[in-house]
């Protein structure tokens, strides 16, 4: 875009003194407006490079003052003064308020013609505003025809960094490098880029906290980021939001090298984020046709339907091998419940973002929904770092921040998946009775909780230590109840009891023998506190409270 500067250089304006503000005379100049009365700031918008006359500007030194503040405050690119014939030259005031503002304040003499500077300047403004479009529309057909080539995101980084003379960098919703393309020296905050392999996580957190990761988030659209020194950001930047179907799937950098960035570079990247959505777009249609295939193969494998048929399960391994899932070696399987309201939309979007991480890390696993969650099957190495990855994708998100994930024991044979599945399905239910607030549940860490819900729910009318345990329920809004269940658990040790419950030595004492006299039993006997554990935990498990 054409700066006050440029403005200057041209014949129309030969004789114009710049008298004060040379500080901003890379101010972008939007249009040219002739100013004919003292009050014209407040028919501005902001970029207008305003000509006026001594007769009609403000008289009063305060007035005038004002009047030159309010044009740099509305972002007006510059004022220039015809003088010489009733006004020799612009008051001090004004001068000194427009140095005070960086705003430039520039002389002309009076036999200037403002209808021809405003013509010629403004002829100037469309040229290159016409030039700009080609340029745009340039880049816009280059990179369609490279998507339409088959190009990939490392072929979009190298021809963007081409057409426009910049460094570029594309990263997925986590800020990890997906291409990149150098076009001259880098600062600090692009080697930790190149060296890591992510954006530096300091970085991203100042740009939550500066609002302008909040804006991107609110809008979908490119923001400009400013040097921030204090986080290795020593050149500009725009950064643009890959967006597919609302979703943000990753972001573009445009870097600034040995030139400022222009609306040229705005305009480029909203194109080349568009080109990298749609090629992401073309990658997670083939993840999704793949995906159905593993679906199909996880759903068989779960209901275990005609798995003794001649030649059935070893069709099924050798599919679950071309995977990476052996399921000759022990395997796991990882389910994982999202939660909160509009659980089906998030499932879908849920599911997109494994397969996406899947692709990112590298997964052996079978990745499918069944019966509204997400099933994964991968052999028991890989199962916890899985489970971790997810939550830490899952953190940036607050829509995903309380997924649930219950991991399998490890087990082999293709027969032997619709079990660890039933085991991961009864690890979130017994979880979610239990008030367990865990991210991760372990099936092998439930111990006697499984066994008891194997058991039945006609185990909690059987069992006789079940009536007193529920008479507590109704005393003192529960507590009792609680704090027998935490004695127990504590294996009667009444030290870590109180500690567990964050009330005094005392308060406890009373509470236990309370509960002594409600239920008619002796806490110090081990078996009567195992005995009362194991109803307790019947109470969780199948009672109605």
């Amino acid at each position: 875009m054409l700066t006050v500067s440029e403005t200057l250089e041209m014949d129309v304006l030969r004789g114009a003194v710049v008298v004060a503000g040379g500080s901003g005379l890379k101010h972008a100049v939007s249009w040219v407006h002739v100013a004919g009365v003292p009050d014209a700031p407040n028919w501005l918008n902001g970029g207008e490079l305003v000509l006026t006359t001594p007769f009609n500007m403000p008289t009063e030194s305060s007035e005038q003052q004002a009047y030159i503040k309010a044009m740099a405050e509305k972002g007006v690119a510059a004022l220039i003064v015809a003088v010489g014939r009733y006004l020799e030259e612009t008051p001090p005031i004004m001068r000194q308020t427009a140095a005070k503002h960086g705003f430039p304040l520039i002389e002309i003499p009076f036999q200037a013609r403002f209808v021809d500077i405003a013509r010629a300047i403004n002829e100037r403004i469309s040229q290159e505003n016409m030039a700009l479009t080609r340029r745009a529309l340039d880049i816009n057909r280059r990179l369609t025809q490279l998507v339409l080539d088959g190009g990939n995101l490392e072929d979009l980084a190298v021809t963007l960094a081409g057409l426009v003379g910049q460094s570029i960098s594309i990263e997925n919703e986590r800020f990890e490098i997906l291409a990149s393309q150098n076009i001259a020296d880098v600062d600090e905050a692009r080697r930790y880029t190149l060296d890591q392999g992510r954006t530096n996580p300091d970085l991203v957190a100042a740009l939550e906290a500066h609002g302008a990761l909040g804006e991107i988030r609110r809008t979908l659209r490119p923001v400009a980021l400013p040097q921030m020194p204090e986080v290795g950001l020593e050149m500009e930047r725009i950064l643009a939001p890959i967006v597919v179907q609302g979703e943000i799937y990753g972001y573009m950098w445009i870097i600034a090298d040995d030139r400022p960035l222009q609306d040229l570079d705005r305009m480029a990247i909203e194109s080349g984020a568009t080109i990298a959505a749609v090629i992401m777009l073309y990658q997670e249609a083939a993840q999704n046709a793949e995906a159905t295939l593993k679906g199909g193969l996880l759903t068989q494998l779960i209901q275990s339907e005609g798995m003794h048929e001649s030649g059935r399960e070893a069709a099924l391994i050798d599919q679950a091998l071309r995977y990476g899932v052996n399921l000759d070696m022990p395997f796991a399987v990882l389910l994982i419940e999202p939660s909160g309201n509009g659980a089906e939309g998030k499932l879908i979007s849920l599911k997109r973002r494994l397969n996406r991480l899947a692709t990112s890390f590298h997964w052996n696993a079978v990745i499918g929904d069944y019966v509204g969650r997400i099933v994964i099957l991968t052999n028991t190495p890989n199962a916890p770092a899985i489970g971790e990855q997810i939550h830490a994708s899952a953190s940036h998100d607050g829509a995903f921040a309380e997924l649930r994930i219950a991991i399998s024991a490890a087990l082999r044979g293709a027969s032997q998946v619709s079990a660890a599945y039933q085991q991961s399905h009864d690890a979130l239910y017994i979880a979610g009775r239990m008030g367990d607030t865990r991210a991760t549940i372990l099936f092998d860490d439930l111990g006697f909780l499984h066994t008891l819900y194997r058991a039945g729910a006609g185990s909690l009318e059987t069992n006789p230590h079940v009536a007193p345990v529920r008479l507590l329920l109704a005393e003192q809004g529960a507590d009792l109840f609680n704090t027998l269940e935490t004695y127990v658990d504590a294996g009667g040790n009444s030290v870590r009891t109180a500690d567990l419950l964050m009330i005094h030595r005392s308060t406890l004492n009373y509470r236990l023998e309370r509960i002594s006299n409600v239920c008619t039993v002796d806490l110090g006997d081990p078996m009567i506190r195992a005995n009362l554990q194991v109803a307790i935990k019947l109470v969780r498990l199948f009672g109605d409270h």
